[in-house]
Parts: C-alpha cells; sequence; structure tokens
C-alpha cells in the first residue's frame, strides 16, 4: 500500500489500573522501536503508558466476544475498530492480510484502549485486518482497510446517528431528522444500525442511493446494553468521521439541534470552532419536548405528517435544567481522542472545549413519555427543574422543514 507520512501527537487523559501497566508494557514493546511492536509506529508511546496508569475508556460491562466494525489506515499505523466490550487493557494482536485474504507476516501483539479500539502498525500489501485474542487464534472475519491517509475532509460538518435497534418504526423520526439536520448545513449522515423495521429501510436506502447517508450495521448480538451499543457506535464514528468529515455532530434519533440569533448549526460552528484556534469541541445542553403518541406504522400523506411530524405537532417541554443533565457534543474528530456519549474524556495536546450558552444553540429532545420506563423514571425529576412551558420550532423554517419531509416521503412511499 502507498505510503505518506503523518503524525498526531495522542493525549488519552484516561484511565488505566496500575494492574495492567506492566502488561501494556510488554504489549507495546520496548523504548527502540522495532517491528515487532506498535511502539514502532504510533506516535508518543511514553506518554501512552503514563496516562493509562488512570481508567478513563474502562467500562464496568461484561465481557463480549471480538468482532471488527472497520479498519482505518493514518499511514504509518490504522486503527481497528470492535463491537467488542470489555477488552480494556487486554492483550490481543494485528492480523494482517493481502488482497486474497492470505495471512502477512507474523502477528503484532497490541491492547485494546480503549474499550472497542485496537492500535496496529501499517503493513506493506495489508488491504484486510483481523483482530484475534492469540497470535494464532483463527479468524472468522476480516475488514478491508479503509483509507484515511490524507487529512483532506470530504464534509464539513456531518452526523453520527446512536445506534438504532428495537422494533418500533422509525422512517418518520429519520425523514424529520435527515431534513432538518440538511436544512442546517450537515452534509452527510453516518447511520448505525443494529434493528430496523422493512418499511424504514425503504426510507433509509432511498437516502443512501443519493450519497447523502452511510449505513454501518452492527452485529454482534452479544451486545445487549443500550450503554454499551452507544459507546461502540461513538467510538467508531469518531474514527469513521476522521479525516472524513471536517467536524461530527454526535446525536439520537428524537434530538435535534436548535440555534439562535439567524445561525444555521454549520454558520454557528464556522464561528466557534474554526474560527477559534485549539477548540475542539462545542458542548450544548437540552429540553425535553414531549411526544404523547407512538409515530405511525405507513405513511398516509398531509394527514400522518399533521398528526404525528414531532417539530410541527409537539411544544409542550421542559424548563432548561439547571446543571447540564443531558449534553451533545460537535467535535473535531481529528484532535479528541476519546468521546463518551455526553462528553469528552481527552482531547489531543494543546486542545479543549467550549460550553455553549442555551441562549446561543440548544437541543430539543423529542422524548416518547409512554416508552419504557422513562416517565417513571425521569418526569418527576424534569418537574423540579421548573414548569413546562409551550416552545416550538423555529417559524422561519417550519414550512420549509415540512415540505421537504413530505416531498422526500411522496417519493418514497407514493411511487
Amino acid at each position: 500500500m502507498r505510503k505518506t507520512t503523518t503524525t498526531a501527537k495522542v493525549l488519552f487523559s484516561a484511565l488505566f489500573s496500575n494492574s495492567h501497566v506492566s502488561e501494556m508494557k510488554q504489549h507495546l514493546g520496548s523504548p527502540s522501536p522495532c517491528n515487532d511492536s506498535i511502539h514502532s509506529c504510533v506516535p508518543n508511546q511514553s506518554f501512552f503508558l503514563e496516562v493509562m496508569r488512570s481508567q478513563t475508556g474502562k467500562h464496568s460491562l461484561q465481557q463480549t466476544p471480538l468482532k471488527i466494525v472497520a479498519a482505518y489506515d493514518y499511514s504509518n499505523y490504522l486503527v481497528v475498530t470492535t463491537e467488542a466490550i470489555g477488552w480494556f487493557g487486554k492483550r490481543v494482536f494485528c492480523r494482517y492480510l493481502d488482497r486474497n485474504r492470505r495471512e502477512l507476516g507474523s502477528a503484532m501483539p497490541s491492547t485494546m484502549f480503549p474499550d472497542s479500539v485496537v492500535y496496529c502498525c501499517n503493513r506493506s500489501g495489508a488491504y484486510y485486518m483481523a483482530v484475534t485474542e492469540g497470535a494464532k487464534n483463527p479468524y472468522d472475519e476480516a475488514s478491508l482497510v479503509i483509507d484515511r491517509r490524507i487529512d483532506a475532509s470530504k464534509y464539513f460538518l456531518s452526523i453520527c446517528l446512536a445506534p438504532l435497534y428495537g422494533s418500533k418504526t422509525k422512517w418518520l423520526l429519520l425523514a424529520e431528522l435527515f431534513e432538518h439536520y440538511k436544512l442546517q448545513g450537515v452534509e452527510h449522515f453516518y447511520v448505525y444500525i443494529i434493528e430496523m423495521d422493512r418499511y424504514s429501510k425503504k426510507l433509509i436506502d432511498y437516502y443512501v442511493r443519493s450519497g447523502e447517508v452511510e449505513v454501518i450495521l452492527l452485529e454482534n448480538k452479544h451486545v445487549n446494553n443500550v450503554i454499551a451499543t452507544q459507546i461502540i457506535g461513538v467510538t467508531e464514528c469518531l474514527q469513521r468521521s476522521r479525516h472524513h468529515s471536517r467536524y461530527a455532530l454526535f446525536v439520537d434519533l428524537d434530538e435535534r439541534v436548535m440555534p439562535r440569533h439567524g445561525d444555521t448549526l454549520s454558520s454557528f460552528v464556522r464561528k466557534t470552532l474554526t474560527d477559534v484556534p485549539n477548540r475542539a469541541m462545542l458542548r450544548f445542553t437540552s429540553r425535553w419536548v414531549f411526544r404523547t403518541s407512538s409515530p405511525p406504522s405507513v405513511y398516509k400523506g398531509e394527514k400522518t405528517l399533521k398528526k404525528h411530524l414531532p417539530m410541527m405537532v409537539y411544544r409542550n417541554s421542559s424548563a432548561v435544567p439547571p446543571r447540564r443533565i443531558i449534553q451533545k457534543c460537535v467535535l473535531d474528530p481529528k484532535h479528541v481522542l476519546i468521546h463518551f456519549v455526553h462528553q469528552v474524556r481527552a482531547f489531543y495536546p494543546g486542545y479543549d472545549g467550549y460550553e455553549v450558552p442555551f441562549e446561543d444553540l440548544h437541543l430539543r429532545h423529542y422524548r416518547e413519555i409512554s416508552s419504557g420506563n422513562w416517565s417513571n423514571e425521569w418526569m418527576e425529576r424534569i418537574k423540579h427543574y421548573g414548569p413546562f412551558e409551550a416552545t416550538g420550532y423555529s417559524e422561519d423554517h417550519i414550512s420549509e422543514l415540512y415540505r421537504n419531509v413530505k416531498n422526500k416521503l411522496d417519493v418514497i412511499y407514493n411511487r
């Protein structure tokens, strides 16, 4: 494979228990560069080892089987993302395969850090990557290496959508999400899918054909914890968007970011991230907007939208929480190393973030209150934040949003 030179100083403000430190040193190799350890290719290994004495990035979740999602080539090293949880600090092996899936050379030892991520040195001729627990273990699958060697983002602003799962239909929320954020200047959507009904899949297929949506399937049936699936999705998309999107917004299916003062999300990001040196994160808070009915199962034209389109129909909203209870972020993927669902845990050296005032930009969380035990667990707490009030989607954009959603749904379901 063609080589270019790239450097990246990695900051792990992340925690590693003392019991893992000596083991990590063995995995990473000696201080001298060599061909059989990742110390020869992944930058700043001394700092890497130093910060691993803490445990940010470690999750107290049951270990699941290794399953690869993707592999990304950053020139002298690769990053393999997995659906594995509970492997933090454990020894694993990078396996290299040529274009015919024949193994190239010997396996290289590495470590799962943070959970779900493995760093590997690059190797000439490697077209596929696998990760195994032992150097000689058989591998059932391998991932084609995705080229991220050149730092030339195709998109300015993209969305990393939290993994979709469950039997409830998703087509209306998806259509609204895509069309709302396109009005806000979002150009691309990374959509992670565990489960999806056929009716919603028809809509997804339409947006995939348009080039606006990229689907990533998550298939590890052993990962059945909601938090675990979110962590896997966030960790994977941080790598997938790096060198591909200048910035990425991490949100759930029912969350809509709303700028104020005439901005779009894209213009706000340019002012507060692009034009501010050493800033790699915008973090903003949310207010809940209560959905009182489930999404419709099928599209029946204007009647469906006027009754169910969340941003048009639902207005009953919580007070703004006195503290940032639920936060979401826009990130610069090049300068963020570890991101959890609601906050950055590790920036690259010299970078930090910005807490966006609610008055400038906030998130409207259109929460279905009849879903599961959510109302029992949250509603009384939310009432303590203050009285509910009626709030709405921007009057400047509601007609355009409605028209765009309707036009797309007419094409997809009424052809």
